[in-house]
């Protein structure tokens, strides 16, 4: 029985993916909302993981369309390799 679960989204963005983008807008907003309760070395480091959290989930959807072009071009690279054998000299019919 083939395995007809996937980790993806309709778009293309793995489900751990489609977590974190909720997170990379709320978590300026919550800096932004109790800045002036926190501390700043807080705030700063709040500001940080929010940078680092920007940064790797562009990394994962980098690394998604990647995946993505790659296995589009080898779809092609296929589909050219089994019409290019389609039509060998003294096929029979």
């Amino acid at each position: 029985m083939p395995n007809t679960k996937t980790n993806t989204a309709p778009g293309g963005a793995t489900s751990a993916l489609t977590v974190l983008l909720p997170l990379v807008t709320v978590v300026p907003a919550l800096t932004a909302m109790f800045a002036d309760r926190l501390s700043t070395p807080a705030t700063v480091v709040l500001i940080a993981f929010d940078l680092a959290l920007v940064a790797v989930t562009a990394g994962c959807f980098a690394r998604s369309a990647a995946a993505r072009r790659a296995a589009t071009e080898r779809a092609r690279r296929d589909e050219d390799v089994l019409d290019a054998l389609d039509h060998r000299p003294g096929k029979r019919l």
